[in-house]
């Protein structure tokens, strides 16, 4: 189940949701960005930045698959963003990668980062322990409840409380229809078989018929988010598995800017077992337009 880019939605909606799940009190307010690092033009998907200035900067990874580089990219990631923020180098961060499953956790082998204090910076979270440990009524939970039930019955049954609860959270009204949305994604992704239509009815939300427009464009940008985590994804495991020129990958990107969504979730699969760029451009040959690959062939492009 993909459900990165939903996370990182949910820390916009309500940046509270992050620091429950890291079980950290916040000294202010703070806003959830996602920043592109301008030099390389690669991505920090998740920056909580403090609204008053001094306070802790969060950096925020969330994890859906195995990634053995994962600490070694977020320190980067973390030096880069300081980098080009000279004025902030003297403020205290942390950083913390949440697993989806604790298992695709590989650790940091050694130990993790601390600096000259022995402050520990760079955390491992496993959600889905942090979640079955929150109280009842914690917002947190309540969004997040579908990763920790087992079966469809359960949602149908329990459905109605969890929205109960987030109600009770006193929030604004877009607020808590952007987090009742983002739950019933949740329960789409992870069961296929409740669609957004039939979970709108279940949730009492405005009459599908009243917001078809308004659902139709929150699920085409979510779609393109999607699209856009995957692309990125697919690049990073490209660039960390083979040692291709940047004039390669950057063609390589070009082509796979062209799949639908569907493909890139196959690509991202297939990418782990393939070990040349003859195979890539096989796999993008068969997916591809004829058009398309008449004028993006790379099969002959050496490094």
């Amino acid at each position: 189940m993909r459900t990165d880019p939903l996370f990182y939605e949910l820390f916009q909606a309500y940046p509270q949701i992050f620091f429950e799940i890291v079980q950290v009190i916040p000294l202010c307010p703070y806003r959830f960005e996602s920043i592109t690092v301008k030099s390389t033009e690669k991505r920090i998907d998740g920056v909580l930045e403090p609204t008053i200035s001094g306070k802790p900067i969060y950096f925020a990874e969330v994890q859906a698959f195995p990634d053995k580089e994962i600490y070694w990219r977020i320190t980067r990631e973390i030096s880069t963003y300081f980098e080009q923020r000279p004025k902030l180098r003297d403020t205290e961060w942390y950083a913390f990668v949440i697993w989806l499953d604790k298992n695709d956790d590989k650790g940091f082998k050694k130990t993790y980062i601390y600096d000259e204090q022995k402050t520990q910076r760079i955390f491992s979270i496993d959600l889905i322990g942090v979640l079955k440990k929150l109280p009842t009524n914690s917002l947190a939970l309540n969004i997040l409840r579908p990763l920790i039930v087992d079966n469809e019955e359960e949602v149908r049954q329990n459905i109605t409380t969890w929205v109960e609860q987030i109600h009770a959270a006193d929030l604004s009204a877009d607020v808590e229809q952007r987090l009742v949305m983002l739950m019933a994604q949740l329960i789409e992704e992870k069961f296929k078989t409740l669609n957004y239509k039939e979970l709108c009815k279940m949730l009492n939300l405005t009459p599908f018929d009243q917001t078809a427009t308004f659902i139709e464009t929150y699920q085409r940008k979510l779609q393109e988010d999607l699209q856009k985590e995957f692309l990125e994804m697919l690049r990073q495991q490209i660039e960390a598995k083979f040692r291709f020129s940047k004039r390669t990958i950057t063609k390589l990107i070009l082509r796979l800017r062209q799949l639908t969504l569907d493909d890139l979730k196959a690509m991202f699969k297939e990418i782990i077992i393939m070990k040349r760029l003859k195979e890539i451009n096989a796999w993008l040959d068969s997916r591809l337009p004829p058009q398309q690959n008449e004028t993006s062939q790379l099969a002959n492009l050496q490094n």
